[in-house]
């Protein structure tokens, strides 16, 4: 009988943590093509917290349905930072960066989709690169690069600006 019990606690520890898995493969998510009304945007640049360039500086950018642009730069700002509230951008803004991250091939590439990014940020440690996560109706996406991407450098410097951000 303890044989059988330590068995099944056995299987069901080992199914948890594959369903703990920080990456995956899954189906994509399909995006709508005009921006929902409760669009939210996560986006946490792994980079030197001292970078002369803003799109490598370490930062940590919300923005929120209703346009709420929270922004945190430099040490300490990860998965787990809420910044204050920088501004509020007006719904032809929030349409332009819905059109940006639409346009992103996080599918593909060197892309991962990320299970539980509340917990990516200790995963990354000194390493650099983007953490990007995108709510829209029910739907949920978080993903991972290493890479130094054309499409994370635009954003993140778009997102900056919004901040006022310019050094």
């Amino acid at each position: 009988m303890m044989h059988t019990i330590r068995t099944c606690v056995l299987m069901l520890l080992g199914v948890l943590l594959a369903s703990c898995s920080t990456s995956s493969e899954r189906d994509p998510i399909e995006l709508p093509e005009q921006r929902p009304s409760d669009f939210t945007l996560g986006i946490v640049v792994f980079g030197d917290p001292d970078a002369e360039t803003i799109e490598t500086r370490s930062a940590r950018y919300i923005i929120e349905p209703d346009g709420t642009l929270r922004a945190s730069f430099g040490e300490g700002s990860d998965g787990l930072t809420y910044p204050p509230i920088t501004r509020r951008v007006d719904g032809s803004t929030l349409d332009a960066i819905w059109d940006r991250v639409r346009s992103m091939d996080v599918e593909g590439g060197d892309w991962r989709f990320v299970q539980a990014p509340e917990q990516f940020h200790a995963e990354m440690g000194s390493n650099r690169g983007y953490l990007l996560e995108v709510r829209s109706d029910v739907s949920f996406g978080a993903w991972s690069t290493g890479m130094d991407t054309q499409s994370m450098r635009t954003l993140t410097q778009e997102l900056a600006s919004l901040a006022w951000v310019t050094d």
